[in-house]
């Protein structure tokens, strides 16, 4: 595999409205399949300034980012292509932060694909350090732009936190890494709190698919919801069964 390789040009200062400093010294975890690669990698962020967490890819990239809070994913495939792409579906299960693609390939294929799965930046190796500094920063003023929008749009309900644009949750200021379907889920019975909403309803409304009777899909989802809150300590909230009709989210006395 080739050895990542930043390429050297002279320093340029990017502009005030894409200031590097928006990023540096912020937390990046470096999600990479070579050790040697990343370690290469790794280094380079650390001198211009990134405070970067290495991790393989295995099967507990999601441990690793819920124990790090990284404000930055950088996904780096090398050559693998195609074939490493399943992991972007897992770090989004538990990451709405931005998500950085670093590839050797050029596919388009693969970028439409890479899009289409949740990442933010698709980034072509070798890769000129300023230009990496400049589209990591852009990307991170775009996050920090949305975190504004997601903080006028938020739902408080008890204990519970909700917050549309980013998928975050939090339960008394401590954020609790839900997937996406878990956050809509909660998020569809927090905006309607006090209300049952019927299964049909909800397998319409987050799968676009009407209710057969029989599946249990949304059951399953619940108990799940409801395990990680009781595991994060919810006391205000609770979802409630309401038998032959559907769920209910309501505040506690």
């Amino acid at each position: 595999m080739m050895m990542l390789n930043f390429v050297t040009e002279n320093r340029i200062e990017p502009s005030n409205i894409l200031s590097c400093d928006t990023v540096k010294g912020r937390s990046i975890l470096l999600i990479g399949s070579d050790p040697q690669q990343s370690d290469s990698f790794q280094q380079q962020l650390c001198r211009h300034g990134y405070q970067v967490q290495q991790k393989q890819s295995d099967d507990s990239i999601g441990e690793s980012i819920v124990r790090n809070q990284p404000k930055i994913v950088i996904l780096d495939i090398g050559f693998s292509g195609l074939s490493k792409l399943y992991l972007i579906t897992s770090i989004r299960a538990v990451f709405t932060g931005p998500l950085v693609l670093l590839t050797c390939c050029v596919s388009e294929q693969e970028q439409v694909m890479a899009f289409n799965l949740g990442v933010d930046e698709y980034l072509i190796n070798p890769i000129s350090i300023n230009i990496f500094d400049v589209r990591v920063a852009a990307l991170f003023k775009r996050f920090i732009k949305s975190q504004s929008i997601d903080q006028q749009d938020q739902i408080q309900l008890g204990d519970l936190t909700l917050f549309p644009f980013s998928f975050k949750c939090q339960v008394d200021g401590q954020s609790i890494a839900l997937t996406q379907f878990e956050f809509k889920l909660l998020y569809l019975l927090a905006s309607n709190e006090g209300k049952i909403m019927s299964r049909d309803f909800i397998y319409k409304a987050l799968l676009s698919r009407e209710y057969n009777g029989i599946e249990r899909t949304v059951d399953v989802r619940v108990s799940q919801l409801r395990d990680k809150l009781t595991r994060q300590g919810v006391q205000k909230t609770q979802i409630e069964t309401v038998w032959g009709q559907g769920y209910m989210l309501s505040l506690l006395s």
